[in-house]
């Protein structure tokens, strides 16, 4: 077991920062954003150097008390690369809000923000399911105040919404929690996979269905989702891309660490104890997240609802290839779930600079936007090619990905990966509409649309990234991969790193 307590400052330097930020804003409002890009700075910088120097896998022990007697971080291959994508996201997220965050309370909205990239931060890192409860909460409760921030009524409806079905998703995981503590008397995740075989079948089975449903919530699988098209619209931008971009990652993650890693079994296919295979549970909800949110993003005018149904039916994708079980397939869903918050958060971004511009979320009010501002429309372009798996952008590789694991597994997955298919057809007419409408002629000369320097630092390389890793998906696929081996072989690649001299039972 290699120790390696430095990561605890991944969460430790952003919460430290966050109750410190009123002081900073004593001096000047503006000054706390600038503070907020230095902390995420920090965060982006240290877990990039420790991806690219390979640090890992390595355990956090919290008070000198080694796993499972006390609590810990683990640093694996998933940790890092996640927790690497989460800080550039919030980096780049907060750079725009430099430009974007006017009005309202700017000191309150920068702790919040900072305590939202440590909770999400903390999801990924912990190694106890508790604690995974407890930076769930910090990062629900960070969610709902940045939800509600703007001028916006829609915003507090929106937060209202989250507040209540994600309370009863903390709740229903609670619950599941404490029937597995009451059978295996540990909190440890490494120690519960290692001896999750000990447990009474039909009550795991009880235990793995309110986990499920807890956690499907952040993860935005139906029909838990339904907070998600009144948040994401109502949210200013800023905020829209956090919950899709880094939000999704930690929910996502979440979901398949317990599923995959307490309650899966090591094999070709991960399949999960119990009477009832949870990830066959899964791939239903994860097809049905995909049709609905198409068809719904299908029938939208608003483009940002549409984004929103848009981020639903990703996230039905990305979970259905974890659900496929194979390491080709959790590849699969991992690579999806970067390209998806790459180019969402970037889309959501456009959209408050166009808005801010006065153009409107509305798609009719996309027409002849080619003219106004060459930039953003082929910024747009390049976020929708790659949602659509277009060749040549991100999105291509993660979809490919899927489906050839898919054809692999065969069986009723083949039905599955075909409803998939058929929902993207949608996908594809919505998304080429607004293409369409942005590079159509208008009969009126409309005023040149100028774009600030903070909004398009990230803009452009988010945009980047997208044609980057579809040109080079080794960009990420590599560590894709090695992120897909820790969630299939859980005791060689996750418990054993833990608890060196534990057996499975």
């Amino acid at each position: 077991m290699n120790i390696f307590n430095n990561a605890a400052l991944l969460i430790g330097i952003p919460l430290l920062f966050a109750f410190s930020i009123p002081l900073f804003g004593f001096i000047s409002k503006q000054l706390t954003k600038w503070v907020t890009i230095f902390v995420i700075g920090f965060n982006a910088t240290f877990s990039l150097y420790i991806l690219l120097a390979h640090k890992f896998p390595s355990v956090v022990v919290m008070g000198n008390w080694v796993p499972p007697f006390g609590e810990n971080l683990y640093v694996g291959p998933v940790a890092v690369f996640l927790v690497t994508v989460v800080s550039l996201i919030g980096l780049l997220i907060a750079i725009y809000n430099l430009w974007a965050i006017k009005g309202g309370d700017v000191t309150r909205f920068s702790v919040l923000f900072l305590m939202y990239i440590a909770g999400a931060s903390g999801i990924i890192l912990t190694g106890d399911i508790f604690n995974l409860f407890i930076f769930m909460e910090i990062t629900e409760i960070t969610s709902y105040a940045l939800a509600a921030y703007g001028p916006e009524r829609r915003a507090l409806g929106g937060a209202f919404k989250f507040l209540v079905v994600s309370s009863i998703g903390s709740t229903l995981y609670l619950l599941g929690v404490m029937l597995i503590y009451t059978q295996l008397g540990t909190l440890n995740i490494a120690e519960i996979a290692a001896r999750i075989g000990q447990t009474t079948p039909g009550l795991l089975t009880f235990a793995g269905v309110l986990l499920i449903s807890g956690l499907a919530v952040e993860a935005e699988l139906f029909p838990f989702n339904g907070w998600v098209p009144d948040t994401y619209t109502g949210a200013v931008n800023g905020v829209s891309a956090a919950l899709s971009g880094i939000g999704a990652i930690a929910g996502v993650y979440a979901l398949f660490r317990i599923v995959m890693t307490v309650l899966g079994k090591d094999g070709m296919y991960v399949l999960t104890y119990g009477k009832l295979d949870l990830m066959a549970v899964i791939a239903i909800l994860a097809t049905a997240t995909v049709v609905i949110g198409e068809l719904s993003a299908l029938t939208q005018k608003n483009v940002k609802k549409m984004l929103a149904y848009s981020s639903m039916a990703q996230m039905g994708l990305v979970a259905a290839g974890f659900s496929i079980g194979s390491t080709l397939g959790v590849y699969g869903g991992i690579f999806q779930l970067i390209n998806h918050s790459i180019a969402k958060s970037m889309l959501f971004l456009i959209v408050g600079v166009l808005v801010a511009a006065g153009v409107g979320e509305r798609i009719e009010n996309f027409k002849g936007l080619w003219k106004r501002s060459p930039f953003l429309s082929l910024a747009f372009t390049i976020g929708a090619f790659s949602m659509l798996g277009f060749p040549l952008f991100a999105g291509f590789w993660s979809k490919f990905a899927i489906v050839g694991a898919s054809i692999q597994r065969g069986g009723w997955y083949d039905f599955i990966i075909g409803l998939v298919l058929f929902a993207s057809v949608a996908e594809a007419f919505y998304y080429l509409r607004i293409v369409t409408y942005i590079f159509s002629s208008t009969e009126m000369e409309k005023p040149k649309i100028k774009v600030n320097l903070s909004p398009a630092i990230p803009i452009f390389i988010l945009a980047v990234a997208i044609v980057a890793i579809g040109v080079y998906p080794n960009l990420i696929g590599n560590f894709s991969m090695q992120s897909a081996g820790e969630f299939t072989h859980k005791m060689k690649d996750y418990v054993l790193n833990v608890i060196p001299t534990i057996t499975a039972h």
